[in-house]
């Protein structure tokens, strides 16, 4: 069976197909993966075909505000309103099926990440079953399927399929939810969802440099993801978060993304990059920016979390990480160095938050395995 995979070019975004993908080869179906140009270093880094598709335009959308120091209160709503109605059901969506279609390459189902359009309907116009695959959180309302089904309706006249105005086509086939329903009851109303297991994906011969192993406690570890630390409106969160960890007297690791963090105490080491899965393998705490891949990996940890939202689905991941008691929330709006240092200290001195995030790890570690999703994926098309 030949499988497509199709995403954004955010590594939040691909690193939730990169096991599903891997899980395919091994079961010995044809894989290949469809993004922007832009993304193919880290389709190549995994070992996987990559065929370009689309435009990348989130960059674009980030450069354009990314001098910006200060955004305004309702920044994030109407960011997170504008994602969700046009920018990933849109035009985009549109040019990366008609990319798709221009390939040789012809999938027998096409599994894409949920904020990814242009799979679901070259998929559509090949009649081929899709999936989609839960890289951001809180889907039922960050992508409310009422918001982007007018604008993938209209992208459907375009490619001459008929008209869907409820989008009942987006989830016709298997929605893959990486998480224990219980952590977001609102998933299972999404029709055909099933859920898997998080699995965290490596590259290979990934590993920790060997300064790790010399840090006298478990450390407290923060990383922002991929988009953050592009904009200059982060920086001083990041900075805030820096001198925060500074001021608890215990390790801490920062991987920065390229944010400037100031001048941490030296117990603080920050890097730009580290292995995110490998060093919540030993951290204590975890403090980061809501996205749903460091939620997920970090619940796969079993780490408790400082969560700093700010906009799209981060907001929703950290209240659901809050109400789920693995979690504290310290809202953009709020960070200041004393408010990180209390925010961490409260989740390393008070137990429930660990034992919060061990019980949900087991119940991670319940949910069928990524293999499962690959047979029922392959099913699909039989």
């Amino acid at each position: 069976m030949r499988i497509l995979f199709s995403m954004m070019p955010a590594g939040g975004h691909f690193r939730p197909l990169v096991p599903i993908a891997e899980a395919a080869l091994r079961a010995g179906h044809q894989v290949a993966v469809c993004t922007p140009a832009s993304a193919k270093v880290q389709v190549d880094a995994y070992r996987l075909e990559h065929l370009p598709a689309g435009h990348d335009w989130v960059s674009d959308e980030i450069a354009s505000v990314a001098h910006e120091t200060s955004v305004p209160s309702d920044h994030g709503e109407r960011l997170t309103l504008h994602l969700a109605a046009e920018g990933y059901p849109g035009p985009e969506a549109v040019r990366t099926a008609r990319d798709i279609l221009a390939h040789d390459w012809r999938p027998d189902v096409i599994v894409r990440e949920n904020t990814e359009f242009g799979g679901y309907l070259a998929a559509e116009v090949l009649g081929v079953p899709h999936v989609s695959v839960g890289a951001v959180g809180a889907s039922t309302t960050y992508l409310d399927v009422a918001l982007s089904a007018p604008a993938l309706d209209r992208g459907r006249a375009e490619l001459g399929l008929p008209s869907d105005p409820d989008g009942r086509r987006i989830h016709a086939y298997l929605h893959a939810y990486l998480m224990p329903s219980s952590f977001d009851p609102d998933e299972l109303s999404i029709p055909n969802v099933h859920c898997y297991q998080q699995t965290s994906p490596r590259l290979p011969g990934e590993r920790l440099p060997d300064w790790v192993a010399e840090l006298p406690a478990p450390p407290v570890f923060a990383a922002f993801g991929t988009m953050h630390p592009r904009t200059a409106a982060w920086h001083p969160a990041a900075a805030a978060v820096a001198a925060g960890i500074g001021m608890l007297g215990c390790p801490g690791v920062i991987a920065s993304g390229g944010a400037a963090v100031g001048s941490p105490p030296s117990s603080v080491r920050v890097v730009d990059w580290i292995s995110q899965p490998l060093m919540l393998e030993c951290a204590s705490v975890f403090v980061h920016h809501g996205g749903f891949n460091s939620v997920r990996e970090g619940l796969r940890a079993g780490v408790p979390m400082v969560v700093i939202p700010w906009f799209t689905d981060s907001v929703a991941n950290a209240t659901r990480c809050v109400e789920a008691g693995v979690a504290v929330s310290v809202p953009y709006e709020e960070v200041t160095p004393e408010a990180i240092r209390s925010a961490c200290a409260e989740v390393a001195d008070n137990p429930s938050y660990k034992q919060a995030a061990e019980a949900m790890r087991r119940r991670i570690l319940c949910l069928p395995s990524v293999d499962d999703m690959v047979a029922d994926i392959a099913a699909l098309s039989r």
